[in-house]
């Protein structure tokens, strides 16, 4: 698997990884998977409030703005992944294809919109030269959860 391949499904994978709490509307767990979820919000907003160098306050507000944000941009990293199964099928046309490429390259300047939405509303509380980093931050947040995840599965075969 390719770097950027790599990267893409980072990135569609990065909301079922820091939005735990979402996915519980959807699926029954047990309680040890309530408290990994509780502990990942935990630990999401401490390494961003450390990170980032934010108070408190900074760090509730920032918590609650990416969720917010989140919760707009699961349901199109959803299409987006739908857009990407049907891309995989052999039999698709032409027409098909141009029409699946048009709607991938909408969804992503919605997700741009909504980027740029969360960026101006972070901007608000929280002063541009903690913001700076934040983009390399959350980034890095992923890489660790993932390897931690990939860790617990690892543990529990």
């Amino acid at each position: 698997m390719t770097r950027r391949k790599l990267y893409q499904l980072l990135w569609m994978l990065l909301p079922m990884l820091l939005l735990p709490d979402l996915l519980v509307a959807q699926q029954s767990r047990g309680e040890t998977d309530c408290r990994r979820r509780e502990e990942l919000v935990k630990l999401r907003k401490e390494f961003f409030a450390q990170e980032l160098g934010l108070t408190a306050d900074e760090a509730t507000y920032l918590d609650r703005t990416l969720r917010e944000a989140d919760k707009k941009r699961i349901p199109l990293w959803r299409e987006l992944r739908e857009q990407y199964e049907l891309t995989k099928s052999e039999t698709l046309s032409e027409a098909q294809a141009a029409k699946c490429l048009a709607r991938e390259q909408q969804i992503k300047l919605q997700l741009a919109e909504i980027d740029e939405q969360t960026m101006s509303e972070l901007r608000k509380q929280i002063p541009a030269r903690k913001l700076v980093n934040y983009l390399q931050v959350q980034r890095e947040f992923a890489r660790k959860y993932i390897k931690r995840s990939q860790l617990y599965r690892s543990d529990r075969r």
